[in-house]
């Protein structure tokens, strides 16, 4: 018992130190990139925005469209499964007394990433939006801070959210401006980047199609090393 909760308090030290804003940038962009690879080449899925998802699910219900319906559901499903896995792979690391999962997660990442990166054109879409979604789930369930905020790295809503907050406390509230101005400019870089990634990986993705992900994996690779860096 005591040794769990000792390696739990390493797990949580060692993310604290991978938190970084250059880590995150990359994860965000690369989370941007995916949701713009999929809706523009694979059937209009999102990998990340599970709203969306939802949303055209219940659309193409009430229009009785069960192949496209199917397209929607399986990204949900698959969405739940890679969070388990992520937390899988969290235990079996604090088990073992490693106290750096994270690295884990992206290599398990970026060896889904590439295989998909080699499918042909041919290859069905939910074969490519399964895979895409399981890989991105893990990332969003592994990396939720950035120097000391809660934020995710593959959508955006909530980090709109806490930046409108920030900018709201930096204009109004004078005894807290210097911290609400500093979490302002963190989440003004976080929205910027996943808005420069879903560009990226929309125009990618119309122009060398599957090929597309090489940039993703570049972007996770920078990130693995970031994360091997700031946890050794």
């Amino acid at each position: 018992m005591g040794r769990g909760i000792e390696v739990a308090g390493e797990v949580d030290a060692a993310m604290d130190r991978a938190a970084s804003l250059s880590l995150s940038t990359y994860l965000v962009i690369a989370g941007g990139f995916l949701d713009g690879y999929t809706y523009v080449g694979h059937g209009h899925v999102f990998t990340n925005a599970m709203t969306g998802n939802v949303v055209l699910l219940g659309i193409e219900i009430l229009k009785f469209q069960r192949h496209e319906a199917f397209d929607h559901l399986t990204p949900l499903l698959t969405f739940v499964v890679g969070i388990w896995a992520a937390k899988a792979l969290h235990r079996r690391a604090a088990d073992r007394g490693n106290s750096n999962p994270y690295a884990t997660v992206l290599l398990w990442e970026i060896a889904i990433l590439f295989v998909v990166s080699w499918l042909p054109v041919t290859c069905p879409d939910v074969v490519i939006t399964t895979c895409v979604v399981f890989a991105a789930s893990m990332q969003v369930q592994t990396f939720r801070k950035v120097r000391g905020h809660t934020y995710t790295s593959t959508f955006t809503t909530g980090n709109l959210r806490n930046l409108s907050e920030a900018i709201f406390d930096w204009v109004i509230h004078t005894d807290s401006k210097k911290q609400s101005e500093g979490k302002a400019r963190i989440f003004a870089i976080i929205c910027t980047c996943f808005l420069v990634g879903a560009t990226a990986g929309a125009y990618a993705t119309n122009k060398i199609g599957n090929h597309a992900l090489w940039v993703e994996l570049a972007l996770l690779i920078l990130a693995l090393e970031r994360v091997r860096t700031r946890t050794a």
